[in-house]
């Protein structure tokens, strides 16, 4: 019996993002990104090509998936809104803060 997701193509979101008060420090968050990267292997072995945008992460990234980093949660937007289109299937599992600095001290 096929996968539902044999030849799909998944999208999903991992990891923290970081939201900088100046060049050294910022705001984040725990995660650690490990369930994003979990959803990303299964989709994988149920015959998925699977992108992952990623927020800072020190995992290893899952086999025949294709990793996207970025650092903030506008930068996480971004990408997202550009890989979307390609996709048959987004999961949301990144911690994204809910918020930003409204300037960035130098």
């Amino acid at each position: 019996m096929a996968s539902a997701l044999q030849g799909r193509t998944v999208l999903i979101t991992s990891g923290p993002t970081r939201e900088h008060l100046d060049p050294v420090r910022f705001m984040t968050n725990a995660s650690s990104g490990r369930m994003g990267f979990a959803l990303a292997r299964r989709a994988r072995a149920l015959g998925a090509r699977v992108m992952v945008v990623s927020g800072p992460t020190a995992l290893a990234v899952p086999a025949g998936v294709k990793v996207f980093p970025v650092t903030t949660g506008l930068e996480m937007h971004e990408r997202v809104m550009r890989l979307r289109a390609r996709a048959d299937v987004v999961i949301g599992a990144a911690a994204v803060s809910d918020w930003r600095f409204a300037a960035v001290s130098t």
